[in-house]
């Protein structure tokens, strides 16, 4: 499964660590400066060495997530309540791309629940959430 990862903190940062372990494949992560994308498989080992020491995940825009070839949107970007931004919009132009989702961004199910599903039935993609309720208790599916 090719994973796209927006979101480069401590969530983000393990997702693309741990990806390869189980089978997937991470074709781009991004920060809310930058983004590495490679249809082919970023280099997370030095993704994760230019996040540490302060610089630039990668090179290209952030938007630039949306535009590779990817299975599963990780929306990890920081929470923000209220208006659930920036996490809202890449969940809904994830969806409105016929991808799926996986949220740790507690902002859009807690703002903008009941306009994430009319989203997701409109849609071949599917959301899930679990990591924003509890991730260390998988209960919902």
């Amino acid at each position: 499964m090719k994973l796209a990862i927006l979101g480069a903190g401590a969530v983000g940062r393990s997702v693309a660590d741990l990806a390869g372990d189980y089978g997937h494949e991470v074709v781009a992560l991004a920060d809310s400066s930058s983004a590495a994308v490679d249809p082919d498989g970023i280099d997370i080992d030095n993704c994760l060495e230019r996040k540490s020491g302060g610089t630039a995940v990668g090179t290209a825009d952030p938007d630039a997530v949306f535009e590779t070839d990817y299975d599963v949107l990780v929306e990890a970007t920081p929470t923000t309540l209220g208006d659930a931004e920036p996490g809202f919009s890449h969940v809904k132009r994830a969806l409105e791309d016929d991808r799926h989702v996986v949220l740790a961004n507690k902002g859009p199910v807690a703002e903008c629940y009941e306009d994430l599903r009319a989203l997701e039935a409109e849609s071949a993609g599917s959301v899930r959430f679990e990591a924003t309720v509890g991730g260390a208790i998988p209960v919902l599916s």
